[in-house]
């Protein structure tokens, strides 16, 4: 078994390599005046379309009130819409808008070759276990 601190070593280093990946991503984010947060919000409303705010703000690991803004920006852009939602009168839902959905679309191809690059060497089941082992580690992460 290796030791944490070997471990802690190879988290570093991938972590370093995947700031590498998120400053490119950030550069074409930036070329379309989006930030990083903007991203997180249009794909997970490309993920899961229809959602309220709460549960896009969920999705992303944001509270509320940080995604306010933002998505109110993103309307005004003509990138989202808003429909009632049927379920309770006081919410809307939020989905891409057809400019969105292009955007994204865009988009999406770029990303993915960023992630195929850092996981390049991996198996397909390697992506899943790497992915599954993650995920375990978030779980530990302390609630604030």
């Amino acid at each position: 078994m290796a030791s944490s601190q070997h471990l802690f070593h190879l988290v570093t280093q991938v972590h370093r390599a995947r700031k590498l990946a998120v400053t490119r991503q950030a550069e074409v984010l930036k070329k379309h005046q989006l930030s990083p947060l903007d991203w997180d919000i249009l794909y997970s409303l490309n993920e899961n379309p229809g959602q309220s705010q709460a549960a896009v703000a969920r999705s992303i690991g944001r509270a509320p009130s940080n995604v306010r803004y933002p998505i109110e920006v993103l309307y005004r852009r003509g990138l989202i819409q808003r429909e009632p939602d049927s379920g309770d009168r006081r919410a809307n839902l939020t989905l891409l808008s057809p400019k969105g959905e292009k955007l994204v679309a865009g988009l999406l191809p770029v990303f993915e070759s960023v992630d195929r690059a850092l996981l390049k060497g991996l198996s397909g089941q390697e992506q899943q276990e790497l992915e599954r082992l993650l995920e375990n580690i978030l779980q530990n992460k302390p609630k604030k």
